[in-house]
């Protein structure tokens, strides 16, 4: 009896030691692809502490979760990222889904809308947050505004441009620069965007600041230097759908949803003298060959432009900023946006708001956007993170911060160094002051963008694009 006694409190310590909220982090992004290129499964990522047997339960009504996928785990550091594919989903119907682990713990149900088919009704509308620079720190405007629009189907999908978290910057908040803050702030980040992500598709691109730590704990670690360089964290917690665009991990990718390609792109290590093409703080790159499949993808795009009109590029870095050029990304780059008629591209970095008029090769083309036949770009790089204030943008000043250099404040100093003269005529509108996003509306004739200052939800500039 004794033992029969001992062995049910084991198993009931067992079923106690895994509970819901050690599924942390959940969120979800854009998955499979049919024969005509529309997403058709749904990606579901989540952390645990440990190794757990997971996998995802879901289906049409939130009582009815009949169907089951297992999730794939993988651990860079101390915990493990999850990812199940939900496949073979109904387009443009809402599904329910919870994270069980040998059915002895589960998450709380959740919800998403699948893709819809592009060139029909439903396909032929899109609606989406777009932006680069999101940090725990300042970014609580945008994280309610966000919230409120994933939790009343104002937004399809979030199209994050780079700088997710700012977690290498942690050693510069209070009580981090002799502690290890790196996984943490991390972590909290994620968990402070799983009420928005957790309900529609958050679809990012690498920055500048998802490179590597380099806090004084990882510099003196060889270990930590080895497990948390070149993008790893990033491309560990997330699951782009680059296996199904040919792209690589999650530093580029394209899919669709509705009328708009969508491409990602790795504008930090992708290009030829790219801003950390070798190395960031420590060494990093060597993905591959990102421009001949930019062109491949740009070709499949124009060939399915009757069902998706709109074909929207964006990563990290700009090539137009302030009426500068980065003169090594245009060579690279622009070319293949005006040979194949891109019509957005969206960028950050730059912690301001910046729309340009349509431009090509440092000249604007035309002042107005119907049927510019020329990108327009747009940098949204002012959200709210660690290096703003409430008013004005700034670097951390390192005697404010406490600390004596941040180490990556070198590389951004090299890349605006290296900056060329441009032409201010081509600069439409900015914004310093404010943080903001993107909001757009697109259908197959008219491609709406709006720039939204988050703290009042005030719509401070816009423009419309048309065929």
């Amino acid at each position: 009896v004794k033992m029969e006694t001992m062995m049910y409190l084991l198993l009931l310590l067992g079923a106690a030691l895994v509970r819901a909220d050690d599924f942390t982090q959940i969120h979800t992004a854009l998955a499979g692809t049919d024969g005509s290129g529309n997403s058709n499964a749904m990606s579901i990522s989540f952390q645990t502490e440990s190794d757990l047997p997971a996998a995802v339960r879901f289906g049409k009504a939130a009582d009815d979760l009949s169907m089951q996928v297992p999730s794939t785990s993988s651990s860079y550091y101390a915990t493990y990222d999850h990812h199940a594919v939900l496949p073979d989903l109904d387009p443009g119907t809402q599904y329910f889904y919870q994270i069980v682990s040998d059915g002895s713990a589960s998450s709380s149900v959740n919800s998403f809308s699948s893709a819809p088919l592009s060139g029909t009704d439903r396909g032929s509308s899109v609606n989406f947050a777009v932006f680069g620079d999101l940090g725990m720190v300042n970014g609580d405007s945008t994280r309610k505004y966000l919230t409120s629009q994933a939790s009343s189907s104002g937004i399809d999908l979030i199209f994050h441009v780079g700088d997710v978290g700012y977690a290498d910057d942690s050693f510069l908040h209070a009580g981090c620069y002799a502690r290890f803050c790196y996984e943490s702030a991390w972590n909290e980040f994620m968990d402070a965007m799983e009420p928005i992500a957790s309900k529609v598709p958050w679809m990012t691109t690498p920055g500048n600041h998802e490179a590597d730590c380099h806090d004084p704990s990882c510099m003196l670690s060889a270990d930590k230097r080895d497990k948390l360089s070149n993008f790893t964290a990033y491309n560990s917690r997330f699951r782009m759908p680059s296996e199904e665009s040919g792209g690589v991990m999650n530093m580029w990718h394209s899919f669709n949803y509705g009328p708009v390609h969508f491409i990602a792109l790795d504008l930090e290590t992708g290009f030829p003298g790219a801003a950390e093409e070798k190395r960031y703080v420590l060494k990093c790159g060597g993905f591959g060959d990102q421009i001949a499949w930019l062109e491949e993808d740009l070709k499949a795009a124009v060939e399915s432009r009757k069902e998706r009109p709109w074909i929207v590029a964006g990563g990290h870095h700009p090539m137009y900023n302030g009426g500068s050029v980065d003169k090594k990304m245009q060579a690279a780059i622009e070319p293949l946006l005006a040979k194949y008629g891109v019509d957005v591209f969206f960028t950050g970095h730059v912690h301001s708001y910046e729309r340009d008029y349509p431009t090509l090769n440092t000249t604007t083309v035309v002042k107005s956007y119907e049927a510019p036949g020329v990108p327009t770009h747009v940098m949204i790089g002012g959200p709210g993170n660690d290096e703003m204030n409430e008013g004005m943008r700034r670097i951390l000043d390192d005697i404010e911060a406490g600390v004596k250099s941040d180490p990556s404040r070198a590389r951004t100093d090299e890349w605006l160094s290296g900056l060329s003269a441009g032409n201010r005529d081509m600069i439409a509108v900015v914004d310093k002051e404010h943080y903001g996003v993107g909001r757009v509306e697109a259908n197959m004739t008219h491609f709406k963008f709006e720039y939204v200052q988050t703290t009042d939800e005030v719509v401070y500039d816009g423009f419309v694009l048309t065929q």
